[in-house]
């Protein structure tokens, strides 16, 4: 039997029929990596304080989301967007029942500037090493 991970017996706490499943068969829930999508991926290679300066973020189908759901800053929108970076059993994120599952073009900082309110300069990106026109 393997060990469990803090995130399995949290989930084993919260659902008993996967519990009942667990204690019956010695099965542990399944693990899996959340979802991706392109705007999660440009958002995760960001610093969380950059992304905290990235304000007024607007979803839109132009970045992979059928929603126009607005955001205070791109750090909000990171952790609705992904929560975890894990997933355990049949969870899911909010974000994917609204992510265009087809959309698969890679976004820029260009691409993303276009749905937010107030964006640092560029001398804030070159501080965490960044160059805004390359990514």
């Amino acid at each position: 039997m393997s060990a469990v991970t803090p995130k399995q017996m949290q989930y084993l706490i919260k659902n008993p029929q996967a519990m009942m499943k667990f204690q019956a068969t010695g099965i542990l829930p399944q693990t899996r990596k959340a979802p991706s999508s392109p705007l999660i991926d440009l958002l995760d290679k960001l610093p969380p304080r950059l992304r905290l300066q990235i304000r007024g973020v607007r979803l839109h189908p132009r970045l992979g989301y059928q929603t126009s759901m607005q955001f205070h800053n791109a750090e909000q929108l990171f952790c609705w967007l992904r929560p975890e970076r894990e997933l355990v059993g049949n969870e899911t994120t909010p974000s994917e029942s609204y992510r265009n599952k087809g959309f698969v073009k890679k976004l820029t900082l260009e691409e993303l500037r276009e749905f937010c309110a107030s964006w640092p300069k560029p001398e804030i990106f070159r501080l965490y090493g960044i160059n805004p026109d390359c990514y």
